[in-house]
């Protein structure tokens, strides 16, 4: 393989593998613009979607049938989440709201351990074709369906939110909850909707990697942690989220290609790390010091 051959792999993963970090970026990012809670079960609503289509696929529930089942269920244990977890706390502050998602996050993973073992599983490919190669570089179809996956929600939601009445009121309520109350914007079932909607999102991640990489009760905090880093650096907007996560993965397909796979994970979480100190700093009064 020549080394364009190889850039081209190296951005086919990256394109990938960023696609993936997108979806699990938006499912952040409309739970947190809605409600400010920072949901660190987003990881294990991916997880829960490629689990449970195994274990349905595997009980002789037909694909598509076992498809529409996990989402419905990771869909149903996200608004159960927010209507049973979330929505009874008292005064409530990003903190507590950080540890009881976590501690959530613990309890399902827990669940699915003792119900589905510790093995991991995986599914056939969605589109039963060859691979197909560009450039000497070679593209697995089950790419095409999570690149495909990213781009139709990506559309729909900007669609959603702009082109409908209930999306311009979710807007208007992650701009000003009191206001929005004021007109009569209901938050609270907005809240649930966005949990749910991120549960939905959260699942199909899951289920359109699980070919490609495997699913198992442990893969729901690097993928969150990832999903994370792009959302904060996207901006908690859609577009922004997109750009992030693929630039993200662009980067890690590089950096596993050229340096070290071991790179791989640890550079999301320093680029989180890099990001927030940069946003905390006061460049303006570094400014008026040298000028002075």
């Amino acid at each position: 393989m020549t080394l364009f051959s190889e850039i081209i792999q190296y951005a086919i993963s990256g394109i990938t593998s960023g696609s993936i970090y997108a979806i699990v970026g938006i499912c952040w990012s409309t739970v947190f613009l809605i409600s400010g809670v920072m949901n660190f079960v987003t990881g294990e609503f991916v997880m829960l979607g490629g689990m449970l289509t195994c274990v349905f696929f595997g009980a002789g529930i037909g694909l598509p049938y076992a498809i529409f089942l996990s989402i419905a269920c990771t869909t149903l244990i996200a608004i159960l989440l927010e209507r049973v977890v979330i929505r009874p706390v008292k005064h409530p502050t990003e903190m507590t709201y950080m540890l009881i998602t976590i501690a959530s996050a613990s309890v399902i993973k827990g669940v699915i351990l003792i119900t589905c073992g510790s093995e991991t599983r995986t599914l056939k490919p969605f589109i039963a074709i060859e691979p197909i190669n560009i450039l000497g570089a070679t593209i697995m179809p089950q790419a095409i369906v999570i690149i495909g996956v990213l781009g139709i929600l990506t559309l729909g939601l900007l669609w959603f939110f702009n082109g409908t009445l209930l999306g311009k009121a979710l807007r208007a309520s992650s701009i000003n909850q009191i206001g929005a109350g004021l007109i009569g914007i209901d938050v609270k079932k907005f809240r649930l909707f966005c949990f749910g909607l991120a549960g939905a999102f959260g699942a199909i991640a899951g289920i359109v990697i699980t070919p490609i990489a495997f699913t198992g009760y442990s893969i729901g905090l690097m993928t969150a942690l990832k999903g994370l880093v792009v959302a904060i650096v996207g901006g908690w907007s859609i577009g922004g989220t997109v750009a992030a996560g693929l630039a993200l993965g662009l980067l890690e397909g590089f950096v596993a290609g050229f340096i070290s796979t071991g790179w791989k994970d640890a550079l999301a979480l320093t680029i989180m790390v890099i990001f927030l100190i940069f946003q905390t700093i006061d460049f303006s009064r570094w400014k008026r010091t040298i000028s002075s």
